[in-house]
Formats: structure tokens, sequence, C-alpha cells
């Protein structure tokens, strides 16, 4: 079978762009795959009734549209079955409107469904008139592989809503129509969640930041999604042909940080025993994104300053200067003016680095109809992963999710809603959601207004709850307990374990060393 749609696709869907664009570059694969001339993506619109084209070797006309009533589109929309004419499906009728509209004489056409890993339908593709004969049985078999693959990719983008997950019953009208609703094909920003006013305010102006080449600072709570928003600005600039390089300035090794940024000569301390690249000069073309810039030690700063304004550096051990064409990302979740005010921050460059400066919403902040487009984002993602089926949330549960504050913001709703794919049965119930008992201290930079609005939902916590909570283990067990399984999982490799988890090694090992857990190669 063909892996062309993988390759040819496969890295553009972890990039934020056009999905426009994608879908085309999908109809010119499969038609170059099958020799055909001409292909056609369709996606079901939101009432289910009409197939849309939003990609296709469509000169004549805008686009087509398709009640699923009509044509051998319709039939694969209701049926699920992949269509051959004229060598297969011959009472299958082609719906001749379309060629009235378009002057075009459909010959022979493969067509099948896109659907997700749950089988739930999000369109179909059709291949029309292969320039050598009809479609054969082998084309027929290569066409499936090739919309299985198209179908995996389209669902990693955020363009629709793959599931609902929730309870309507427990929802009112303006949520359940924000769930429903799909995200424009123009917005390039498909591996984002969320259409609330204050998330929609930081993609205008990712929107007009990203092309530029100003230096950006990213500012939010942990979890708030720094790295993504970071990924975005570089996939929609005019490097995202170059690399984007990510420095957790909180993970840098004691010793090492001015080596591992800027790179070493041999000889430039002991065991320096060949040159070093830096992490400046991977990203010599991309962008350089510098995570928790606040943990950035003093003694390395002045050396930011002067990439920063000279774009020059030094490797350690050399007097020659380097140029770096890059473009810095920074973020922080701490407040940079109370650091530079305690001389752990120099001012200069605070200033320099906050050219442009991207609050990031809290999860707060961000409302009901984004935490529900979360929470069905991450029950669908985790479903996958683990392959489980779809669960639905009970409306006892979704009360529990909506009264919680969530310090933690994304991530921790990311991690909770997977440990409920993980203990769910039949359906995700309140007992499935590990949440604790007390939150962690309020960020500093946020009023006491907030804090205390924030904590009253646990406030009026029923008595009940709380007795259930003091016999149920704990999220550090849970995660020590999921951490474990995932080792065995990888026969101890703990490479391979931090990579699925999605965290770096050094965090990976702190948590085993946290969690007293050991492997093969401890």
């Amino acid at each position: 079978m063909s892996d062309a749609m993988l390759h040819v696709l496969g890295d553009l869907i972890h990039k934020e762009i056009h999905v426009a664009p994608m879908l085309s570059r999908m109809v010119d694969v499969m038609a170059s795959q099958l020799e055909a001339d001409r292909g056609t993506v369709f996606l079901l619109n939101e009432n289910g009734e009409e197939l849309i084209s939003v990609a296709a070797h469509l000169p004549e006309i805008k686009e087509i549209r398709v009640p699923i009533t009509q044509g051998v589109a319709g039939y694969v929309a209701r049926t699920g079955e992949l269509v051959s004419i004229p060598t297969e499906n011959r009472d299958v009728p082609i719906w001749r409107n379309v060629d009235k509209q378009t002057g075009y004489h459909t010959q022979s056409m493969l067509a099948g469904p896109l659907r997700t890993h749950d089988c739930q339908l999000m369109g179909v593709v059709q291949i029309l008139n292969k320039r050598s004969g009809p479609f054969t049985t082998h084309d027929k078999r290569v066409f499936q592989a090739l919309t299985e693959q198209a179908s995996a990719l389209l669902e990693q983008t955020t363009l629709r809503q793959t599931v609902n997950c929730l309870p309507t019953e427990a929802l009112n009208d303006s949520i359940e129509a924000a769930l429903g609703t799909e995200l424009p094909l123009g917005d390039r920003f498909n591996r984002i969640v969320g259409t609330s006013d204050p998330i929609r305010r930081v993609l205008q102006t990712l929107r007009r930041v990203a092309p530029t080449q100003a230096t950006v600072l990213l500012r939010g709570e942990t979890g708030t999604g720094k790295g993504l928003f970071a990924r975005a600005l570089h996939h929609n600039s005019s490097r995202s042909h170059a690399p984007l390089i990510h420095v957790d300035c909180t993970t840098l090794p004691e010793g090492l940080v001015e080596s591992e940024l800027f790179g070493h000569e041999r000889g430039a301390f002991t065991g320096a025993n060949q040159r070093k690249q830096g992490k400046v000069e991977s990203a010599q073309g991309g962008t350089l994104f510098l995570d928790e810039i606040g943990e950035m030690p003093l003694s390395l700063q002045s050396k930011l300053l002067t990439l920063l304004q000279d774009q020059k550096y030094h490797r350690l051990g050399s007097t020659q200067p380097q140029h770096a064409d890059i473009r810095v990302v920074a973020a922080t979740n701490r407040s940079l003016e109370a650091l530079v005010q305690q001389g752990l921050f120099r001012e200069d460059l605070y200033y320099r680095l906050r050219v442009v400066e991207i609050p990031l919403p809290s999860l707060r902040e961000r409302g009901q109809e984004d935490l529900l487009r979360l929470v069905n984002h991450f029950i669908s993602k985790a479903s996958k992963r683990h392959r489980f089926p779809i669960k639905p949330v009970t409306p006892e549960a979704l009360e529990k999710l909506l009264s919680y504050p969530w310090p933690g913001n994304v991530r921790e709703l990311e991690n909770c809603m997977e440990s409920a794919i993980i203990f769910a049965d039949d359906a995700i119930t309140p007992d499935c959601i590990s949440l604790p008992t007390s939150l962690p201290e309020s960020p500093s930079h946020s009023t006491t207004q907030e804090q205390t609005s924030s904590q009253e939902p646990l406030k009026a916590a029923s008595t009940n709850e709380e007795t259930w909570f003091a016999h149920q283990p704990t999220l550090a067990d849970l995660e020590a307990r999921y951490i474990s399984h995932m080792l065995q999982e990888c026969d101890g490799n703990r490479s391979q374990c931090a990579r699925i988890l999605g965290i770096g090694r050094n965090t990976l090992l702190r948590k085993l060393k946290a969690y007293g857990l050991t492997t093969p190669d401890s």
C-alpha cells in the first residue's frame, strides 16, 4: 500500500497551516497516485444534509454542493461504502447535474468516505477519469489506503469537532451550538482548540505578528499552551521552512547552560573532546523558543541581550563571533517585572524581549464553551491514543468539571480527561474524575478577587464529595500508576516513555525519583 499521503502531508498536519491548502495537496496526491484527471474533497455540513466541496480540481465553478440523497458522493455518505465506476457499483447513478454545471464529462470514478477513528463521517473524496482507462482492483486498494491515511490526517486538525461526548440535556442552546460549529477553513491555527473571545483576540494578534521578525514574549499561567502558540507563530512565519528549536530554561544542566545555548569549541573545558553545536546554531534560519525565560541564569542574560541586539554570539572557548539568523520567541509564567526589581533579571533584556507581548488567557477566563470544546477534544484524543471507544460524559461528571477552577489550565484538563478515559467503564462519571481537594496557591499575578472567586466552587463541595475524595487516589497516585504502566509498556526504556508521555527525559527522571519508581536501566 502507498504511504504517499503520510509522506507528503504527515509533516504539514503538525503545523498551524491553512486547512484549505492541506486539503488541496491531499487531492493532488490522490489524483497523481491514481493517474486521474480530477479529484474533489467534500466535507459534510453542520446539519449532515449536504456535502460541500472544499478542495477540488474545479476551474469552472467555485464550489459544488451535493445533497446526501443524490449521486455517488451522497451514496458514499449514506452507506460508507467505497464506490468504483464503471467496473463496480454500476447501479449507483452519477449525479449529472454537476457535469452540467461544469461542462465536464465523468466517465470513471473512485469515491470513498473520510471517517474518524470511531467511524463518524467527516466527508467524501472522489477521484475522476483515470487517464489510461477504467480504475482497476489494484487502484481501488490504493485508493482505500489513501482515504484511510487522509482521514487520519484530517482528524488531527481541529477543523471540525469529531464527536460530542457531552450530555446535550445538560447544555444550554448557546453552548450546544458552539460545540457544533466548525472552525473556518481559512483558519490557519488548526491545532488550537477554542472560539472564545479571549482566544480569538490572541489569534488575531498572532496573525498580525507571525509574518514579522519581531521578538515575541508570551505570558500566561502554567498550562495555558505557551508552547503551542509559539509553534503557531513559527509555522505562520517566513521561517517555517527552518527549525523551531525549543529550549526549556528550567532543564538546562547546571554548569553547562552557556554550552547548551551557544555551543563550545573542542578543549573549551575538561571533557570537551569535540566541537558542539548549540541551540542557537541549531535554530539557524528558524525560530529559537526560550521557554520559562525567567529561569535563565543572570550570568547568561548579558550574552542573550547581545544575541537579540546584534544577532551575534560566541561559542564557549572561541573569540570568533558567529552570526545568528534567528527569531526569538520567549515565554514565562513569572512576573519579570518583580524579578527585575529583585535584581534577578536584567531590565534592558526585559525591554528587549517584550517588543511584542502576548498575554495568554487562563482556562477560567475562556469560559464554558471553550472548556467543553476542550473536554470533547481531549476525550477524543485520549480514546484514540489508548485505542479505547469514545465514552460519554454523564451530567453529574460535567457539572463537576464545570465547577472546578482549573488552576493548572488546559494541561491539567488534558491530564484529567486522559485519566478519566482510562478508569471509565461505559461512561465518564464523577468517580472517574480525580481532582485535588485543595488548590495550590494562585499565580502571583492573579488579583485577590480572582483568587477568591476561583475557590468558591470548592467551598460549595458537599460533605459526601469530600468523603469520597478521602478514599480515592490522588492525582499524584494516578500519575505514578500511569507512569509505571507506560514504563512497562516501553520495556523500561525511559527515553521512549518520555516521548509517549510528551515530557522531557529529565522531567521523567525527576518524577521517577519522586515516586520511587525504578526501571531495568536505572
